[in-house]
């Protein structure tokens, strides 16, 4: 993976975690939000979205 890749990555996953906290999510389980995959990170958010749009 490139250096440019991983920071693109990184600034996802940053943006997917600060989304997750606005939303008052600040663990998955055992696993700290930072300790989390983009592909979990993104899957989580998913998740909370259908929940508030359920609402």
């Amino acid at each position: 993976m490139t250096k440019q890749a991983y920071s693109h990555i990184q600034c996802k996953k940053t943006s997917m975690i600060d989304l997750l906290l606005d939303a008052g999510v600040y663990k998955k389980g055992n696993k700290q939000l930072y300790e989390l995959t983009l592909q979990e990170l993104e899957t989580e958010y998913e998740a909370i979205s259908q929940q508030l749009i359920s609402r």
